[in-house]
Parts: C-alpha cells; sequence; structure tokens
C-alpha cells in the first residue's frame, strides 16, 4: 500500500507538471501572437499618422539623426535642454525622427499630461516648419477635457510654427502662430502644456541639426 500510495504521488507530480508545462507553453504562445498583432497595429498607426501630418512623402531613417537624436534624448531627460523662456523639458520624449525624401521630417514624440504620456506625430518641412500635427494617443487625459487634445481644430494651432520659435501656452485666448503661442484646451492646461512642451523640444532638436 506504500508503495502504491508513492505511484500515485509520483503519477500525479508528473502530471501536474505535463499540465503546467502545456499551460505555460499555451499562454507564450498566445502572448507571442498578441504582441505580434499588436505591434503590427501600433506599426501601421504610426505609418498613417506619419502619411497625416507630411502628405504624399516617403519616409526613412538616417543614422547620423539617430545618433544626434540619442544624445539630444540623453540632455532632454537629464534636464539640459531648455526653451528659451526657460521651460522644462525633462519630461519630454521623442522616440523617433525619419527624414522625408522632400525634405524635412516626421517625428514620434510625447509630453508628460495629466494621467500620463500624450503622444504625437509631427510633420515638419525642410525650413523647419510645422506643416502637420496628429494626437496619436491622449487616452490617459480625463475625457471630454484633456482629451480633446485629438480636435484637429485644436492642433492645427501648431501648424507653421518653426524651430526658430519658443511656444507657449497662454488661456485668454489670444493665441497665434506668429507670436508661438496656443490656446489652452478649456479645463486643461496641463494636457496642452504636455503636448506644447513636447512640440518646443521636437523643434530645438530639429534646429540642433542645421
Amino acid at each position: 500500500m506504500e508503495n502504491k500510495g508513492k505511484s500515485t504521488l509520483v503519477h500525479d507530480t508528473i502530471c501536474l507538471f505535463v499540465i503546467t508545462l502545456v499551460a505555460g507553453i499555451l499562454l507564450g504562445g498566445v502572448y507571442f501572437i498578441t504582441e505580434s498583432i499588436i505591434e503590427k497595429r501600433n506599426e501601421d498607426a504610426k505609418i498613417e499618422a506619419y502619411g497625416a501630418v507630411y502628405k504624399d512623402a516617403k519616409f526613412s531613417s538616417d543614422k547620423e539623426v539617430d545618433q544626434k537624436l540619442k544624445e539630444f534624448q540623453k540632455n532632454l531627460e537629464g534636464g539640459k535642454v531648455k526653451t528659451a523662456s526657460g521651460q522644462d523639458l525633462s519630461d519630454v520624449i521623442i522616440e523617433e525622427v525619419m527624414v522625408a525624401d522632400k525634405g524635412g521630417y516626421v517625428v514620434t514624440c510625447s509630453g508628460k499630461g495629466y494621467g500620463g504620456a500624450v503622444k504625437l506625430a509631427l510633420g515638419i518641412d525642410g525650413d523647419g516648419k510645422i506643416i502637420g500635427i496628429q494626437i496619436t494617443d491622449c487616452t490617459n487625459e480625463t475625457p471630454g477635457l484633456g482629451q480633446n487634445a485629438s480636435s484637429a481644430d485644436w492642433n492645427k494651432q501648431y501648424i507653421g510654427m518653426t524651430a526658430e520659435q519658443d511656444v507657449n501656452v497662454v488661456k485668454d485666448g489670444s493665441g497665434s502662430a506668429e507670436s508661438a503661442t496656443v490656446n489652452a484646451i478649456s479645463g486643461a492646461t496641463i494636457t496642452s502644456s504636455a503636448v506644447t512642451r513636447a512640440v518646443d523640444g521636437v523643434l530645438l532638436f530639429i534646429a540642433s541639426l542645421k
């Protein structure tokens, strides 16, 4: 009886091990497939955003630009990059800069908003002027307030601004491209400032390439 008990215990242990192993393999496979799908969707969304902010252009990576971006990002995170007015840009992340075949660049970047990172894509022409902007993710912001950053009517305020300007947020409705100011989203100044800091960071990086 004792041997039978030991045999049953060994059998149960082996069965449990096999079940755990199979479950782990299945879960790993599901994760791999899901991760691949998510990555593909994110890449497709990024390409679509680039096409929206810089129409009828093709984009490619540039090793020299990538290296300069790596160094610039370190300086951003270290608080070494500030606007002319002294605005701190240490929360800004410039994820990718690609060169447009028509001259200029497309950029993926973000600034820290009320609930997390506010991500956007920018199109910048050969003169360093913003020709397109699209908020790609502001889901962490407050619905009806910060999430209004995705409105084309709001973010088009940045169109026409250049690398020579220091962009700032105003609350009195006087914002204009000429004065490098944008009107804050009502009730969402933090989100508005997050987008603006990201734009400032990108413009400073583009200016550093000249």
